[in-house]
């Protein structure tokens, strides 16, 4: 009974510091002292180092000496090593789809652009972010391959993340129907066209991220933002 609520305790704070970051609450620099989230989510300080270190294990969470702990800001590396990674599973993802050439996976796909869409249009951020993020993971669980959406499922929350954290709110990126596009080369099982694409889309949002978080690096203070206009 015991380790269950340890368990569910350090879940909660760990989910809590998560959705604040991609909701943007948290930024990038912000001190997250183990007092303080100890207090607001009525746990032990234990439970809040527990989650502070699978925060740190995700790379959303820096901790240095004397310091404590605080919202990372990935570096270049990470952000390439990261959307890397992402090409070269994804690429694998589309070339199979090609092959198999699925109608009812890519009604589902179809259907899901509308949630996009109204996400889009409706100017929900945080739920267009999810909602860009799923197409991919719906990409990877139409393959039927546990081991494979679990880790998939792993880059794409942290991708998901920086975009949330570091992208701005127009997303073109992942916009120019780029998910449609895929959607048509994988019906017609051209390969080619499906990995190029895969590799271009993947290529625009790494370079969004890249850009902001470049930005925040010249004279960036986490709290600015409460200045700006």
């Amino acid at each position: 009974m015991t380790e269950k609520k340890t368990e569910t305790t350090v879940d909660r704070v760990y989910q809590g510091v998560y959705e604040a970051i991609s909701k943007r609450s948290l930024r990038p620099g912000m001190k997250l002292g183990e007092a303080s989230l100890a207090e607001l989510f009525n746990v032990s300080r234990t439970s809040v180092r527990a989650a502070l270190k699978q925060l740190e294990a995700d790379g959303l969470v820096t901790t240095e000496p004397n310091k404590g702990a605080s919202v990372s800001l990935p570096s270049d590396e990470e952000i390439r090593s990261l959307f890397e990674t992402r090409r070269l599973i994804e690429i694998g993802i589309v070339t199979e789809l090609c092959r198999r050439k699925d109608s009812a996976v890519m009604q589902d796909l179809r259907d899901h652009l509308l949630l996009e869409d109204e996400a889009h249009e409706a100017g929900d951020h945080e739920r267009l972010i999810h909602l860009l993020g799923e197409f991919h993971i719906k990409l990877a669980r139409s393959l039927n391959n546990p081991v494979l959406l679990d880790w998939f499922q792993k880059l794409i929350s942290r991708a998901s993340l920086y975009a949330a954290a570091l992208d701005d709110d127009s997303h073109e990126a992942c916009r120019d129907d780029e998910h449609l596009r895929l959607i048509e080369y994988i019906e017609a099982g051209n390969q080619n066209a499906a990995i190029e694409l895969t590799c271009m889309h993947l290529d625009g949002i790494q370079k969004a991220i890249l850009d902001v978080a470049a930005k925040l690096k010249t004279g960036y203070h986490p709290l600015k933002h409460l200045i700006e206009v």
